[in-house]
């Protein structure tokens, strides 16, 4: 049905175009005639089109009497007069550009349990509502803008511009971002297979992630091994909040980050990648960062919508020049789709603590997802904060979305 219905706008236009294509002639009983029968020799081929699509997909076609019998009332005179705006591209070119795809994408936490002295939530807490836009600026750049609103208040989480047609095949964005490091720090909240961040991120790089204002650039590197590999260098302020904090104009914050994707077959595949970052914390030197993660994916492609895997560790060393230990942080996690709308996971996660303290937590989580705009998310969790106390705690999350997302990274 969907084709036969192409084709009908497509004849409907045609038929608009001819009617505009000849204001000189007089509109003649022989003229309409001809102009009628051109109409009627499209919506043939049309019900042929639809016959013969129907007999690839094996189902029974309605006559293609019935198609040809549609009647199309012509066009009043004063319409024809808006027949350019409709198919101007440079009309239409120009109203996109000034409409960004604008989405608004809510959260809200509810926590019941155990009171968690060291990551407190409220009862009921709306926790954040994000506000996207993301246009093309031209043809060689984009745009993207992230605004969060929440209890913290309201903050821009990242806004760059992503040149994506440079010399030598690079591309590059410039602004406030997340930083390419890792996985789980790069993810917005929305995107998170958890209601929380894993200890590993919100230790060592606060609820927030690691992000600052810089220069990022990538590049694809061709290889005989048919895996895709992209290399990143990224420069950054040096005030990461909570991480690094410059004390001298060149105290910046540098991070590069090397990722290897392969397909397995054809429903699965693997991507490996390792981060280094290093800048400077005020009053203790340098601190460095390395970092390592792995995620396997499994998806069928008979049925993709009904089932699906995914398993992922992530792990990290941090080491302050005045520092006289090595820090450590991992997760390990995995999450499998029970049917089209049902998904369960579990997730192992531990961070060091100066003074050679440690954290360690458990979590299982179950999600349903009537459609892809809203979702509801439980998740059980016990956290052991070393020698300060151990937390059972019950998370359940509500996400909502409206507007044009633009897809995620992969």
């Amino acid at each position: 049905m969907a084709i036969s219905g192409h084709c009908i706008r497509l004849c409907i236009l045609s038929f608009i175009l001819l009617s505009v294509a000849l204001p000189a002639f007089p509109q003649t009983d022989d003229r309409i005639q001809q102009i009628e029968k051109k109409l009627q020799d499209l919506l043939a081929q049309a019900a042929q089109l639809r016959q013969e699509l129907d007999a690839l997909k094996g189902v029974t076609s309605p006559p293609a009497e019935d198609l040809m019998a549609i009647e199309i009332a012509p066009p009043p005179p004063e319409a024809l007069t808006d027949v350019q705006t409709v198919v101007n591209p440079s009309t239409a070119a120009s109203g996109r550009g000034l409409n960004p795809d604008i989405a608004v994408i809510g959260t809200m936490v509810s926590q019941a349990g155990q009171q968690n002295f060291v990551e407190p939530r409220e009862p009921f807490e709306f926790e954040e509502a994000e506000i996207a836009f993301e246009a093309f600026i031209d043809p060689y750049a984009k745009g993207r803008f992230f605004i969060s609103a929440g209890a913290h208040g309201v903050e821009v989480e990242e806004a760059y511009a992503q040149f994506l047609t440079l010399p030598y095949g690079l591309t590059a964005k410039a602004g406030k971002m997340k930083a390419l490091f890792g996985k789980a720090n790069t993810w917005h909240t929305h995107m998170r297979p958890w209601v929380d961040q894993p200890l590993m991120v919100s230790s060592f790089f606060g609820g927030e992630g690691l992000s600052d204002h810089g220069i990022s650039v990538s590049k694809a590197i061709a290889n005989p091994w048919n895996t895709f590999i992209e290399a990143t260098g990224e420069v950054y302020s040096g005030n990461a909040e909570g991480v690094f904090e410059r004390e001298v104009s060149n105290d910046l914050f540098y991070n590069a980050h090397l990722k290897l994707f392969r397909d397995i077959d054809e429903s699965s595949n693997i991507e490996i990648g390792t981060s280094l970052a290093r800048g400077t914390v005020a009053e203790e030197g340098s601190s460095r960062y390395a970092g390592v993660d792995v995620t396997y994916r499994w998806k069928p492609l008979s049925r993709s919508i009904y089932r699906s895997f995914a398993a992922r560790f992530e792990g990290l060393a941090n080491r302050r020049e005045g520092a006289d230990e090595t820090l450590y942080g991992y997760y390990a996690s995995a999450d499998y789709q029970l049917a089209r709308r049902w998904l369960a996971g579990v997730r192992l996660d531990g961070a060091d603590r100066a003074d050679h303290l440690s954290d360690r937590g458990l979590s299982a989580t179950l999600t349903f997802r009537p459609s892809e705009f809203s979702q509801l998310r439980g998740q059980f969790r016990r956290t052991a904060y070393d020698s300060l106390e151990t937390v059972n705690e019950f998370l359940i999350q509500l996400q909502f979305s409206i507007g044009a997302h633009g897809a995620h990274t992969f």
